[in-house]
Formats: structure tokens, sequence, C-alpha cells
């Protein structure tokens, strides 16, 4: 099995495999009483009668390679990473560190001088001299074989980390002292991004929990610095896929749990967007990658043009009918959940998602049963509709969930939906039995009847 593939689930979602019973009852549930409340306007749009020929198109889709078996093209791409990994696995090459009767003399001073805040110039070498000894470790291969010593460490860093800074006085000194805190610990960190695959894995699992303080608000402040070096390992070019996907986990780490400024935001969107465009990435990793994007709450760029921030690259991927279908169902789950605001027009979207659910119906009917399809079919259902009551309150840029919410009075939306969502998506996540034809038809119909909506400006 490749790499990345053992680094991080293929079915990347909010549920997990073990949740499907529940969530076939949820959906099928949420199908019921949306059938009982708008059942003029679904019957209507699904009894449609379609003409002839759209009938005959259906079904007259090339079979869909098989999920397993990734393009004979990219094959010496993947290999090469395989083999990029391994070689960085293999480096040895132990980083200088203090003798031990130097380090024992230091080590205590130094953690008093974390806790109380100093900070002069003599206490800050002496912080990285520490520092160095104890992140440095990471680079001996006998160190990192011992579990419980890496263990150890981030549990001393963990420690370290949150009480930096604690008896330094007010809240403007603790503050300074963290920032400087903070950058000793990356500055340490840095030259691990260059060793051995253990070494990396340490120093990005280390970096991602670095913080300023808590805010007024309640807000935990990221460490910018940290985050801009997490960020610049994805847009490393000689950094293999394995060390990137650790690296992208610890940006939705820093995203999901710290305030990150607009800014930051706009650069994380950028490159993983970059990171999309790359050829001959593997499948776990573009999911990551869209599951990142989830975490992004930055609706539109801070700065320049003001296009949008993810959507735009969710709608990029959904429209390319050459990506996975599951990272494609995916973008099109990030199109009803990830960031927006009221200027983003839905009736464009909902016309491209509502054509992905075509597709993917007319190839789960080639192959039905695969546990993937409960992926894509959960993807496509709350790209429509929210995922608990929580997701009907109306807080943009990430609420309400579901275009059926976000834009909850327009006509192809809900035309589309009580389709896509209800007479496709749902047959998915079941994955019992065939689509009927005749859903397939009825969508197929709309698509065709809205057709101008393919190009409509929507940003």
């Amino acid at each position: 099995m490749p790499v990345v593939a053992r680094c991080i689930q293929t079915l990347n979602g909010i549920v997990a495999v073990s949740q499907y019973p529940l969530i076939v009852l949820a959906i099928c549930f949420s199908w019921h009483g949306f059938v009982h409340t708008q059942e003029a306007n679904a019957t209507a749009v699904s009894d449609e009668t379609a003409p002839p020929d759209v009938a005959a198109q259906v079904p007259a889709v090339a079979d869909p390679p098989a999920p397993e078996n990734p393009n004979q093209d990219c094959m010496p791409k993947i290999i090469d990473q395989q083999a990029l990994t391994r070689k960085i696995r293999d480096i040895n090459n132990p980083l200088a560190r203090l003798p031990e009767a130097e380090y024992q003399k230091l080590r205590r001073p130094v953690a008093t001088g974390i806790q109380s805040g100093a900070e002069s110039a003599a206490d800050l070498e002496n912080l990285r001299l520490v520092l160095k000894q104890r992140l440095f470790q990471a680079t001996d291969p006998a160190f990192v074989a011992e579990p419980d010593n890496v263990k150890n460490l981030f549990n001393e860093m963990d420690r370290e980390i949150r009480g930096a800074g604690s008896n330094a006085g007010n809240a403007q000194r603790t503050k300074s002292y963290r920032q400087k805190y903070c950058d000793a610990v990356l500055a340490v960190a840095k030259p691990l991004f260059d060793n051995n695959l253990d070494a990396r894995s340490i120093a990005i699992q280390v970096v991602k929990e670095l913080y300023i303080n808590k805010n007024a608000a309640g807000l935990t402040e990221n460490h910018s610095e940290s985050m801009a070096a997490l960020v610049a390992i994805l847009q490393n070019p000689e950094q293999p896929d394995s060390v990137k996907v650790m690296a992208t986990g610890a940006i939705r780490y820093v995203l999901s749990n710290t305030s990150v400024i607009p800014q930051e935001q706009d650069s994380v969107s950028d490159t993983i967007a970059a990171e999309l465009d790359r050829p001959c990435t593997e499948i776990p990793y573009q999911l990551l990658l869209v599951d990142t994007l989830l975490s992004v709450t930055q609706p539109r760029r801070s700065t320049g043009r003001r296009e949008t921030n993810v959507l735009r690259t969710f709608v990029k991927l959904v429209d390319d009918k050459e990506r996975p279908l599951e990272v494609r169902c995916r973008a099109a789950f990030g199109i009803g959940q990830g960031a927006y605001d009221a200027k983003v027009d839905f009736d464009a979207l909902t016309w491209k998602v509502a054509n992905l659910a075509l597709q993917a119906s007319v190839m789960f009917n080639q192959a039905p049963g695969d546990p993937a399809w409960q992926q894509c079919g959960v993807d496509l259902f709350f790209a429509y509709r929210h995922i608990d009551k929580t997701g009907l309150a109306k807080q943009p840029p990430m609420l309400p969930q579901g275009m059926m919410n976000r834009a909850a009075a327009s006509a192809p939306v809900n035309e589309s939906g009580s389709l896509a969502a209800f007479k496709i998506a749902v047959p998915l996540v079941v994955n019992n039995a065939k689509i009927p034809q005749a859903d397939q038809v009825a969508l197929e119909a709309w698509i065709t009847a809205n057709q101008a909506l393919e190009n409509k400006p929507w940003e």
C-alpha cells in the first residue's frame, strides 16, 4: 500500500464507516420529511416526462475507472514518491547536542526561566541550547526506535508550551515572552524538516502546538510563523507527499483550534489549491487537502481580488471530470458546507453538483455495493442539506449548512436538490440496489432544461 494511503483514512469524512447505519437512517428520515412537506414540488420535478433521447443517454456512459488502480501514467510519479519517502526514512544524520553534563546544568534554570518569562539574550540563548538537546534527539534513529522516548518528548514539550510565561506577570509581558518562546522552538525545529522521516514528523507535531495567547474574546491566537513554516512544507517540491500529508493535518489542526488571521487563511487556501493542481497525487492526500479547506473560515480573499477562498477550489474540482469521483463528491460537500457569503449565487453551483450526481449515479449503477459509494452519497446529500439542527443557524460564513438552506428561496437549488440529494444521493448511501432509471432521467431532464446555469457567474 502506498505510504500516503497508510497515513490517512481513505474515507476521510464527517462520519466514521461504523456510523453509516445511523447516517442512513438520518438521511432516510430527512427524505420522508422532505417529500411530505414539498410533495407537490418534488413530484412535479421527478415525474416530468423526459424526451426519449434523454432516457437513452443516461446509461450511455463509459465504464468508471477502478478506484484502487491509479492512472498508469501516474504510476512512475507514485513510485518516485514512495522511493523518496524510503530515502528520507533511511537518513542517519543525528544533529549535534550539548554534552549531557552541560545540559543537566542548564535544564533547571531554563525551566524556571520559561515559566517566569526570562527574555534576556543569555536566557534565550540557553533556551535554544536546551531545546536543541531535547528536539535534536529526534534525529537519532536509536532514540525514536523506542516509543516511550517519543511519547515523553511530546509530553515534555506539551507541558512547556502550555506553561511558557505563566508567571511572567501581566498579559502584555506574557504575550511578549510567548512570542519569543515560540520563535525559539520553531527555529530549533526547522532543521528537523530536512532530516529523517521520524524527525520531520516529530517537528511538525511540536510546531502545530505553538500558540501565543488567549485573547479577550477567549480565542487562541496562533503563532503565525509556525503556520507559515507548515505552509512552506506544502510549497516545497523537495518534500515527499508523505511529509506533506502530516503538514496538511497540522495546518488543519491549527485552523480548527486557533484564531488564524485572514491573510494566513488566504495563504493556506492558495497553497492547497496549488497542491490540488499537482498531477498524480494520491486520492487520500487529495481528500485531506479538501477537508482542510473546510476549516478555512474566511469566505473571500482579504486583499487584492475579492474572489472566494475555498469555493473557487471546490467548484474547480467538481467540474474536473478527470478527477477521482470521491474527490469531486467531497468538493461538492464543500460547496454546501465551506465558507461562503451572501454574494455567492448558488444557482450555477447547484447545476454543477446536480451534473456530478447524475454522473455518479450512472457509475454507481454499473458497480453498486462498493463501500466507497456511501461516502460519495453522504457528501452529495450534505452538499444540499444540513448535518444536524445546528446547521440551520443563519451565521455565515459557515452556517447555515447545505445549499437548500443557504439559498432557500432559489427554485433551481430546491428543484435540483429534490432530485440529486433525495433520488440519487440517498440510494448511494443505502448502497444495496441500482438507482431507478426514471430518477436518472428526471435529473437529466432538469439539467438539460437548466443548461444556461452552467456558465452563470456565481462569485
